[in-house]
């Protein structure tokens, strides 16, 4: 059952909004273009002494097209942001969708610092990818051809001259810096994602610090990473003063260059002079345009870096994508319920497997108990069996099904599950039992579990401080009574009891499970097992009866 790529991509859609956005965006910039070439006109022919009403004719134009500059730039603002908000509800979305069913396999690739920052900085990079990337080459590079075919007509040095200045700003040099850009993105990101993980360790263990006098020693490492971060920042800002002043020189040139064609052109009696003016005005208002150019090698290599960081989470793909209905209440009573064969797991970061070479067989109705050391991969295991995490090698069944060919939500529901640290919500008791059922089923789960003494309608939050350790770990329990599965999946259901509640509890759950497996470091109750099976460094070392396991351990019950 190994791991697919999702077919979820981040594509970037030339819809409407943003084909009329460029269509606005090329008649605004085509009208500044008149407003300044009959503005030149307009001031050559003040100067040869033109009459008023001629004047008077130009002036009006020139404040309708500015009229019609305003109009046109809030329209292009309108639908180029909107095509942004688009996509960027989209990208979440399709995020969501992503990320929702490889939780919590997700964290075997991704430390958890990381996909906060890939969630938050990398989607909110991606509204530059449309206003800074796309958008300001499409524009300028149709509103410079516009202008090259009407020069052409007046004087086709100066459209050459605007052809080989715009080739160079708009492709050769754009081209010839972005790799460059992104690797200087890729260093900050870098040292971000450095501060990210010191900051967030540094938050999530304030007690544990404080507990230890290390306070100061994770401020100074937080420090020290915002250090670096600045450092990367302040290269990176000079890349970007260097690229600019480049551009700006280019600019210069062209313009030099226009002037000096100009005046050369009008000695020579090869241009009429009324024409210099606005020639010169449209020039500099096509390079004045360039100015969004230079950060789009920048915003290119940054997008794309966000776009690489997002698509290698939506590439996961959680492999219970089955649609078969498959009910394994229909398995009869000795027969194999979970088949694992030659299962492996790993994590993207750490070096040797949670899990190497498991064969097991589970057969329905047995008591099944894995016990192990801490991070012997028996909780894995038990999630393994849970459908929580894809297996990097290997193939579980269950019944005479492959498990990714069951529906997943089918298949959950023929399932009670408790995890080592069940997640609770802010609200009542009642809406922490997570049913719908009346009081009457609620109180007696209650009762069961020795909670009765709690009522339904009692606030609870999430950081579980309503309520003991032990009182959370029986509610916990009341949960999975209430719902009528038969295939319980446990791990530490013991955890924070007394020995008389813990009695309780296994009793319990012997007593309402069919079929029950359990992950625990508790082995004095494991008389009631059918099986155990003890997990050594991912391996199953041996698969042995209560008795057998016992003569083994020489009676020395030491799995911690």
């Amino acid at each position: 059952m190994n791991e697919r790529s999702n077919e979820r991509k981040i594509n970037v859609k030339w819809d409407r909004d943003l084909l009329i956005a460029i269509v606005i965006g090329v008649l605004s910039g085509m009208v500044v273009l008149g407003m300044f070439f009959l503005s030149g006109y307009m001031i050559t022919q003040s100067a040869l002494g033109a009459p008023l009403y001629a004047l008077m004719g130009l002036i009006v134009t020139v404040k309708l097209f500015g009229f019609l500059r305003a109009i046109t730039r809030y329209f292009e603002r309108l639908y180029s942001h909107r095509a942004t908000f688009t996509m960027l509800r989209d990208v979440r979305v399709t995020m969501y969708q992503a990320l929702s069913p490889i939780v919590p396999d997700v964290f075997r690739h991704f430390k958890a610092s990381d996909l906060l920052g890939r969630m938050v900085t990398s989607v909110e990079t991606l509204q530059n990818i449309y206003l800074r990337v796309y958008y300001p080459p499409v524009v300028i590079s149709i509103i410079s051809l516009m202008s090259m075919i009407v020069f052409y007509y007046i004087s086709w040095g100066h459209s050459l001259i605007i052809g080989v200045t715009m080739l160079l700003t708009l492709l050769i040099m754009p081209k010839l810096v972005a790799y460059q850009a992104r690797l200087v993105k890729q260093e900050v990101n870098r040292q971000q994602q450095h501060l990210m993980s010191h900051y967030y360790n540094q938050v999530q263990g304030q007690h544990d610090l404080r507990r230890f006098n290390s306070v100061a020693l994770f401020q100074q490492r937080v420090e020290k990473a915002e250090q670096q971060l600045n450092q990367a920042e302040h290269r990176e800002q000079n890349f970007h003063i260097l690229y600019n002043y480049i551009l700006n020189l280019v600019s210069m040139i062209a313009l030099l260059m226009s002037i000096i064609l100009g005046v050369y052109q009008i000695k020579h009696q090869v241009l009429d002079p009324i024409y210099m003016t606005s020639i010169i005005l449209m020039v500099l208002t096509l390079l004045e345009q360039l100015v969004a150019m230079s950060q789009v090698p920048y915003y290119k290599g940054e997008t794309d870096l966000a776009q690489k960081q997002i698509e290698e989470i939506t590439k996961y793909r959680h492999n219970r994508g089955g649609q078969t209905h498959y009910q394994m209440s229909h398995i009869t009573i000795g027969a194999p319920l979970f088949t694992l064969k030659d299962v492996a797991l790993y994590y993207t970061y750490r070096e040797r497997p949670i899990l190497k070479n498991i064969d097991l067989t589970i057969k329905k109705g047995e008591h099944v108990a894995l016990v192990g050391s801490s991070g012997s991969g028996k909780s894995t295991l038990l999630h393994v069996l849970m459908g929580l995490y894809n297996v990097s090698e290997g193939t579980i069944y269950a019944g005479e099904k492959e498990v990714n060919e069951i529906d997943e939500r089918q298949y959950l529901q023929q399932m009670n599950i408790l995890l080592q640290d069940p997640h609770y919500f802010d609200g009542t008791i009642k809406d922490n039992l997570l049913t719908e059922v009346d009081d009457d089923t609620c109180r007696w789960a209650l009762d069961q579990v020795g909670l009765s003494h709690i009522g339904l309608n009692r606030l609870i939050t999430m950081d579980k401080t309503a309520l003991s350790g032990g009182e959370f770990q029986r509610l916990a329990i009341a949960r999975l009574l209430i719902r009528k599965a038969s295939v319980w999946l446990v791990d530490e259901p013991t955890n924070s009891l007394d020995h008389t509640r813990t009695q309780m509890i296994i009793n319990l759950l012997h007593e309402h499970a069919e079929t029950l497996v359990v992950a625990t470091h508790d082995i004095q109750y494991i008389d009631r097992f059918d099986r155990i099976i003890e997990i050594k460094e991912g391996r199953i070392v041996q698969d042995v009866t209560p008795s057998e396991f016992k003569k083994r351990k020489n009676g020395k019950m030491d799995i911690k």
